[in-house]
């Protein structure tokens, strides 16, 4: 399979690649498969995508579902509507936007994520200020969820619905307004928490 690179201002039709670099402004209107994908400018996708790696330190944009074993975004990365993101593992410095699904079995951000659902069996979210200028201007953005479920979860800075798990962990300046915990939970005191419902012990 070939590699591409988008230095300047480029466009893609789609199809399967070994490598895609996008150094400068690229899109794509159909579908794209690629063992590793690298974002350092701007990308827009129409299609869905399929990839191994997908590294986005720049601006990414798609219009459909991603698939990929290991996504690491240090920019943003955005998916419209309620299209999914599905990992095995997800690692965020940056912020990624959803109105769908991220479905992972591991997820750490240091950053900030937006989503309608984030399902996994490791979760851990500790928002935080970003000296990046990209981050900076994307401050709007906050980590806010309707629902967090997974067997681990350890939350900073989250706004949630409701987060259901075997073994939870709320810091600081979380606002949760549902909790099904059947097994330790706890809740930093700078936290607001409505209902707690499960089998649990606290911490």
């Amino acid at each position: 399979m070939q590699n591409i690179n988008l230095e300047g201002i480029g466009t893609i039709s789609g199809g399967e690649y070994d490598t895609i670099n996008v150094e400068g402004v690229g899109s794509c209107t159909n579908n794209i498969k690629a063992e590793n994908i690298h974002i350092e400018g701007v990308f827009n996708c129409a299609g869905e995508m399929e990839a191994g790696l997908l590294y986005c330190e720049g601006v990414a944009n798609f219009k459909s579902n991603i698939r990929a074993r290991k996504i690491n975004v240090e920019g943003v990365l955005s998916v419209k509507d309620d299209y999914k993101i599905e990992a095995e593992e997800i690692i965020c410095e940056g912020i990624i936007k959803t109105g769908g699904e991220i479905s992972a079995d591991i997820i750490k951000a240091d950053g900030c994520i937006a989503a309608k659902d984030i399902v996994g069996d490791q979760i851990i979210i500790n928002s935080r200020y970003h000296a990046n200028r990209i981050i900076n201007f994307f401050t709007r953005i906050k980590s806010e969820v309707k629902l967090i479920e997974a067997t681990t979860i350890e939350l900073r800075g989250v706004t949630a619905d409701t987060v259901n798990g075997r073994d939870i962990t709320i810091g600081p300046n979380c606002r949760i307004d549902n909790i099904d915990c059947n097994g330790f939970l706890f809740i930093d005191k700078n936290s607001s928490v409505g209902t707690i419902t499960g089998n649990y012990t606290m911490r």
